[in-house]
């Protein structure tokens, strides 16, 4: 077994197809038992990380019989994940739409939930869907989620579901921004007599919601390839064949512009000192957002 460095994007049957190797028999080598108990879910993964695949893998091809002074045709079947999106917006309830990288698809509709479900090769890095009516496009990238228990991956789905505004850049010390919207998205979640006794000084502000504008997509398999949130506050990049997320309407007010490099213990947000979340937290966030 060689070792492998996961690049963003990547995700375990991605890479199978890509080097040729039995993802079930991969994942479960010895070898890859430290990323296993890292990584429980093998279509998402963070940039870094080792897998090990074998030696084998990615030498070229065998040689194919061909016929010279003739045309030899090849058929390739990569597999398929199945991508789940779900919008908040009643006006994406029932709607049809088409995926512009996959004309072969015909006949998609959503759900009266607003939730567009629809099998896409491996090979797929983008997904762009498109609605007539009302006439809106939305680019999401496959297998871009980062694990839940790392700030980047908080930070997705938080802005997956609506809770940081979509043209807001990820920036690691900005652990305010994330504690705000954290606070925001569980006070949304929870009953009102069981909220938080205390809020941060300030919210962020919410995403558009069936604004017609490309929103790309941290997710896996749409990360994992995981289901995913759409940019209407919704919930994911999700995993082939989860279920859809619930939605969560976002906060109006904005959020702080800044934010300390230490941030102490865990407050009512849920973010703990180490930069992950508890476990009530982490639990009530990958329910919403589906992944």
């Amino acid at each position: 077994m060689q070792p492998y460095i996961i690049c963003q994007g990547d995700y375990l049957l991605k890479l199978a197809h890509q080097f040729g190797f039995d993802p079930d028999v991969v994942w479960n080598d010895d070898e890859n038992a430290q990323l296993r108990q890292l990584r429980p879910n093998p279509n998402i993964l963070f940039a870094g990380d080792i897998l090990y695949i074998p030696d084998e893998a990615g030498a070229p091809p065998r040689a194919l019989n061909v016929t010279t002074g003739s045309t030899n045709t090849f058929v390739t079947n990569p597999p398929t994940v199945t991508l789940t999106v779900c919008f908040s917006d009643a006006p994406f309830a029932s709607k049809a739409y088409s995926v512009q990288e996959l004309p072969e698809l015909a006949g998609l509709t959503t759900d009266g939930n607003g939730v567009l479900t629809f099998t896409a090769p491996v090979t797929l890095e983008t997904a762009t869907v498109v609605f007539t009516d009302p006439a809106a496009t939305f680019a999401f990238q496959v297998g871009n989620i980062d694990p839940i228990d790392t700030l980047s991956g908080i930070f997705q789905r938080l802005q997956n579901l609506g809770f940081i505004d979509i043209e807001t850049a990820f920036d690691p010390t900005n652990r305010a921004l994330l504690r705000a919207a954290l606070y925001a998205f569980k006070t949304a979640q929870a009953p009102s007599s069981s909220a938080p006794p205390s809020a941060p000084s300030s919210s962020p502000p919410s995403s558009p919601s069936g604004s017609g504008e490309s929103s790309p997509l941290s997710s896996g398999p749409l990360s994992s390839p995981a289901s995913t949130p759409s940019p209407s506050s919704s919930s994911p990049v999700s995993d082939p064949g989860s279920s859809p997320p619930s939605s969560a309407g976002p906060p109006s007010s904005a959020p702080p512009s800044s934010g300390s490099s230490n941030p102490g213990p865990p407050d009512e947000s849920g973010l703990t000192g180490d930069g992950t979340l508890d476990d009530a937290t982490c639990k009530l966030l990958q329910d919403a957002h589906g992944s």
